[in-house]
């Protein structure tokens, strides 16, 4: 009868065996070995990736353009500043330039190029599109409140002094009535008998 039972040792290794034999970890599911942190990883190096290629293909479609039609660097100075400007650094350089630069490099890519089946040339269309449209969004809110403020504030003179109206002028001018310091009343006192001895000697 106990030569029938299984040791426990027997137990213990098929409970093991068991352990081992299930899978580690679960797709979507972080576990032990930390699966879904290496697949986060690799997820982020694929868009690292896929965006530095679009970086190089804007880049050497757009420096090919440029070359394949030499006039144009002539001719297209925004455009031109756009290549030279993506091909010394990244397009966060290029979003730096000037609004206007950047809506006239679009304008000029477009009358440019006909077939957009280039995936860079493409790309940089699209964003120097955005671009544009945020940077002038940005500028409208910065001029909306520039003018909110310059409209609540009193209207300056050329040289920089407030206006006030006639009528606050009046107000300033009768509170100081009465408080004209003592020598200055003296000297005009002075000047008013020295005045009236001229008149009278001549």
């Amino acid at each position: 009868m106990q030569s029938a039972s299984k040791p426990p040792f027997g137990i213990s290794l098929e409970a093991i065996g068991r352990v081992l034999r299930q899978p580690i970890g679960r797709p979507g599911k972080t576990g032990a070995s930390g699966t879904t942190g290496a697949a986060s990883a690799d997820d982020g190096a694929k868009q690292r990736s896929a965006a530095s290629l679009r970086r190089r293909q804007m880049r050497r479609e757009l420096y090919t353009l440029m070359e394949h039609h030499p006039a144009t660097r002539r001719t297209m100075r925004n455009l031109d500043a756009v290549e030279r400007t993506l091909r010394n650094g990244n397009y966060d350089s290029v979003a730096a330039l000037p609004v206007k630069v950047l809506a006239r490099a679009h304008a000029e890519l477009e009358s440019l190029v006909r077939d957009w089946s280039a995936a860079g040339l493409a790309e940089l269309r699209s964003r120097l599109a955005v671009t544009v449209k945020e940077r002038r969004a940005e500028l409208t809110r910065t001029e909306t409140i520039e003018e909110r403020y310059s409209s609540a504030a009193p209207p300056m003179t050329a040289a920089g002094v407030t206006e006030v109206s006639h009528e606050e002028y009046d107000e300033a001018e009768r509170s100081w009535t009465g408080r004209v310091p003592l020598e200055v009343t003296e000297l005009m006192e002075a000047a008013q008998a020295a005045q009236a001895a001229k008149s009278a000697g001549g």
